[in-house]
């Protein structure tokens, strides 16, 4: 029998921590190419792919959060992995702002400290992410222990600042519209993506971020986002996945970045 409810109307991976509406949906600007943002105004592009990223972490987060509680002893080990992944993710992107695109927009304007309150907001949520780090590498080799409600407490003491700080950090790339031409917002934002995708490990944080990345979303809006090859994208998420490839069948969307049910969305029997 054919399931009459869509993807979408099931538990899925757009809560419990909501997804953010993208500035350039919110205001239903369709049109994007995906190799020139210079089309649109270009910190609406910005801040918009912004929180593309922020939204794969997001769904990333939900996918772990519902799924711990259901799946069997048989996947820990695979969970542990995957979950480690999201950390990764979220770590490396965090890093990059921090050491690469922030300073480079503060030098740029001549403003040191302007993006100050962005690192401020890592660290309100950074030892809730060690905390996460540290309980689930505590458990390699001794993976029988995991411990799905106590993962879930660890993420719900530091999901609410994070949550805040990726809805927030959105806003504060749309303010910096007011130095107009005088930052290149285009190219520094562009340069971060590519550093970002270079920088990922790659047969964890990339397949990962890739995974989570849905295409459908905001009316299709973004498939073609980030701008890298098809070959490219192909290899991601069809080759980099060979390893660990147990991993990859908690994550919220296939290889062509196309919404499927959750692996584990209720209890499992067995």
């Amino acid at each position: 029998m054919t399931d009459p409810n869509p993807v979408q109307l099931r538990q899925w991976a757009d809560a419990p921590y909501p997804l953010i509406e993208t500035p350039k949906h919110k205001e239903g600007k369709a049109e994007f190419s995906s190799t020139r943002i210079g089309n649109t105004d270009p910190y609406m592009e910005a801040a918009s792919t912004m929180c593309v990223v922020h939204n794969s972490l997001l769904r990333g987060l939900n996918s772990i959060y519902i799924q711990g509680p259901n799946i069997l002893p048989a996947d820990y080990a695979d969970f542990i992995g995957y979950s480690l992944c999201w950390y990764s993710v979220v770590h490396e992107h965090h890093t990059s702002e921090e050491d690469m695109f922030f300073p480079q927009i503060e030098e740029a304007v001549g403003e040191k400290g302007l993006l100050d309150s962005n690192v401020e907001e890592h660290k309100s949520f950074q030892s809730g992410l060690d905390e996460f780090n540290n309980y689930l590498s505590g458990l390699v080799g001794k993976e029988s222990s995991f411990n799905a409600e106590h993962l879930n407490s660890i993420i719900a003491l530091f999901a609410p600042a994070l949550c805040n700080h990726l809805a927030a950090e959105i806003p504060s790339l749309l303010a910096l519209s007011k130095y107009g031409a005088n930052l290149p917002i285009e190219d520094l934002w562009s340069k971060e993506g590519k550093h970002t995708v270079t920088a990922m490990t790659k047969f964890n944080a990339l397949p990962f971020f890739f995974l989570n990345l849905d295409v459908t979303h905001e009316e299709h809006l973004w498939k073609d986002w980030p701008p890298i090859p098809g070959p490219a994208r192909w290899m991601i998420t069809h080759c980099f996945t060979l390893w660990h490839r147990g991993y990859w069948k908690f994550a919220s969307c296939d290889a062509s970045g196309v919404p499927r049910p959750l692996y584990a969305p209720g209890p499992r029997g067995g």
